[in-house]
């Protein structure tokens, strides 16, 4: 029945409460959610509105600017003349701020400007490879070099593989051949460990082949430099290794265009490597200028590696018309990507033949990205005349950043795409503070937030009230039954007793028993001692009800008198004897005769030890023994009371102050029965004699109930 109650409240709770608030707060979400997306969907309208007009400002400037190198291109370039000016084209390029590098390819794969540039690798090989003498050498020396590398790499057995690396030079007379073998046997020797012939391998490969590629048309060289700095190393001759490095680098640079891009990243990046390591050493001499020359080195690589790179791409565009048979336009077209983690852009005029039909070469321009944003920008400010939070910035197709105000963090508000021939580019809006998309909540919608949440937190505190409520006068409702039914059970067994025990003795007096007169007054002696012990408990329960009554009403009053406490808690235990006799119990009392006198009203601290007494008969069970104890504790007169019975668990200890409140009655019902009114006046009568009762227990070993008394009051202290 109880859990069906239970049941019935979280239904009304949850039909009647929680649901209803929980559409109330989502539709009043939804409400605040579609005025903010409104509102954010106005202030992306207005920054696209921005980005618009920043874009034709953009568009006018940029076609401004572009005349100045488009005049140059112009000039270079004359109509129906395929020469340049190689001469005059240096020269006006240094004295354009916006142009940063200047490119002429007279044909497809022929470099006019820069000088020493190139985009076609050229194979000293190439035309003896296919003879066929050079096959048959090539199937010895493929036979050969997989016997060493099986045994080198799968048996370990690098004796035997430099064996079979030597025999190539017997039995081949190609000198590529005879390089490539060296650079074979130098790797098994540095396998061994045996640096100082390996180092001199690799020195001679060095010194005799200095030209040869391998198979692969990388330089052999570049190869033998960064082992014999490998060498170096492991023989701890730092300064020399650093100095073969710094050699191969300058090497790798000055050869750079006559390698592929990837054999020139792979030595760059195992330059960087070693040299860190050599470079971190701590008796290295002279390691700043050591990292001086590095730094040099790698910031020269760069621009080298830039200028290759746009003719490779200026040759591929030129490549392409020369094949699809692209008639001469006099027009500029441009290219935008990256490189080196810079974006760039290119801008190139093709050059026509003699009769001006079809392209064969083209002049081009790399335009300098940092002047033209210093150049561009500045204008553009002035007009649009924006606030200091916004940021202006070009992006490519992939949305990279090519130049701008600033470099710009996050995403952009708002884009737009530029007009032709600028249509590669895209001017982005962004802000410096936050963004307003990232901004969750305005003033308004944190106000209406707040007035949802305080609203649904009125009503679930409220509900949560009055169910807390309801549950407890629910259950007072029932404690009071319970103590209704409990008075009445314990008030009938003492007077069921006085009854029938007075209905013998009116039998008795009335001659109707035929015991002899001894006997007759021995029975009536023991009746009437139960007589009054029973009217003693009755007296006890009621007072015990009156008492109650009186502390749920505020109305307990005490007398507070100095008093002798060993009278007092002689006088209880003394009058709970007989009960305790009774019941088989053994009652010892441990009186202090040296405790001083204390304010106290003597009949309520009498009435707190009968009650603990009247417990510890109650929830004992086998072992039947009372112990009280009273005694002086520091500057409190403590009153103890002791059982060997069933004990309380730690769990309940908290609870069982508390009205109409019983322990457990699962031993004997009978003995156990009560009101729960005990335990709670025994608290407030010492509560209101200002100390406290403290509790030791363990089940099946017994209880201690101790209360602690002041020696004097100073304030009546009546809780409920």
């Amino acid at each position: 029945m109880k859990y069906h109650k239970e049941i019935r409240m979280a239904a009304i709770f949850l039909g009647l409460i929680m649901i209803p608030s929980g559409v109330l707060g989502y539709l009043s979400w939804r409400a605040l959610e579609t005025e903010r997306k409104l509102a954010h969907e106005r202030l992306r309208e207005s920054y696209h509105q921005f980005a618009g007009l920043a874009s034709r400002e953009i568009d006018e400037g940029l076609e401004e600017i572009e005349e100045n190198w488009l005049s140059f291109i112009n000039e270079i370039v004359q109509e129906r003349s395929p020469q340049v000016n190689l001469e005059n084209l240096e020269k006006l390029c240094s004295r354009s701020p916006l142009i940063a590098a200047c490119f002429f390819m007279a044909a497809p794969g022929k470099v006019g400007y820069p000088p020493n540039l190139t985009v076609r690798e050229q194979d000293e090989y190439s035309e003896r490879s296919g003879s066929e003498n050079y096959v048959r050498e090539y199937e010895i020396f493929n036979e050969l070099a997989n016997q060493g590398e099986e045994l080198e790499y799968r048996a370990y057995a690098l004796d035997g593989a430099i064996a079979a690396y030597r025999q190539i030079f017997a039995q081949v007379e190609r000198t590529q051949f005879h390089a490539i073998a060296e650079s074979y046997i130098g790797r098994a020797l540095m396998k061994k460990g045996d640096w100082e012939q390996a180092l001199s391998t690799f020195q001679n490969l060095l010194a005799t082949y200095p030209e040869v590629r391998d198979l692969n048309k990388m330089y052999l060289r570049f190869l033998a430099q960064y082992q014999i700095a490998v060498c170096l190393d492991n023989l701890d001759r730092d300064s020399e290794a650093i100095a073969v490095l710094l050699r191969l680098n300058k090497d790798l640079l000055e050869r750079s265009d006559t390698i592929n891009s990837l054999q020139y990243s792979f030595f760059f990046d195992q330059i960087q490597i070693l040299a860190e390591r050599l470079l971190s050493a701590p008796n290295l001499p002279d390691s700043d200028s050591y990292n001086k020359q590095f730094r040099a080195l790698a910031d020269q690589n760069k621009k080298r590696l830039s200028q290759k790179y746009f003719l490779e791409l200026l040759d591929r565009q030129l490549n392409k018309m020369v094949i699809n048979r692209k008639r001469y336009r006099p027009k500029v077209y441009y290219v935008s990507d990256e490189a080196d983690e810079k974006p760039f852009l290119l801008g190139f005029r093709p050059i026509p033949d003699p009769q001006g039909a079809y392209t064969v070469g083209l002049l081009g321009v790399q335009i300098d990205l940092e002047q033209l944003s210093q150049q561009l920008f500045p204008k553009i400010l002035r007009n649009l005349k924006f606030s200091d939070q916004v940021l202006l910035a070009i992006l490519n197709q992939r949305n990279d950043f090519v130049f701008g105000t600033a470099a710009p963090a996050g995403a952009p508000i708002a884009k737009q795409t530029l007009s032709e021939p600028f249509n590669f580019w895209q001017v982005a809006v962004y802000l410096t503070g936050p963004s307003p998309f990232s901004r969750r909540w305005d003033f308004q919608t944190m106000l209406g937030a707040w007035f949802i949440a305080l609203l649904l937190l009125s009503i679930l505190v409220g509900a949560l009230l009055f169910i807390r409520r309801a549950r407890r006068e629910a259950y007072l409702s029932q404690l009071k039954s319970s103590f209704v039914s409990n008075v009445s059970h314990e008030l009938r067994t003492p007077l069921a007793s006085i009854n029938m025990l007075a209905e013998l003795l009116e039998m008795q007096l009335a001659g109707e028993s035929k015991a002899p007169k001894k006997e007759f007054t021995a029975h009536a002696r023991e009746y009437l001692q139960v007589i009054r012990r029973e009217g003693e408990r009755l007296t006890r329960l009621i007072e015990n009800v009156l008492d109650f009554s009186k502390v749920e009403r505020g109305i307990k009053h005490y007398n507070f008198e100095y008093e002798d406490p060993a009278a007092v808690v002689h006088r209880a235990v003394e009058s709970f004897r007989p009960h305790a006799k009774a019941q088989g119990f053994s009652l010892t009392v441990d009186i202090n005769g040296s405790l001083p006198e204390v304010q106290m009203d003597g009949d309520a601290i009498s009435q707190a030890v009968l009650n603990l007494l009247n417990n510890a008969v109650k929830y004992s069970d086998r072992v039947k023994e009372i112990r009280v104890r009273t005694y002086q504790q520091n500057a409190s007169l403590a009153i103890e009371v002791s059982d060997r019975g069933i004990g309380i668990a730690e769990t309940e200890i908290p609870k069982i102050f508390g009205e109409f409140y019983r322990v457990d009655q699962r031993l004997n019902s009978q003995k156990q029965g009560g009101m729960g009114l005990g335990l709670t006046l025994v608290r407030h009568i010492v509560s209101a004699h200002g100390g406290e009762i403290k509790v030791r227990s363990q089940v099946g070993q017994g209880s201690t109930f101790t209360i602690l008394l002041p020696r004097t009051v100073e304030s009546t202290i009546v809780e409920k």
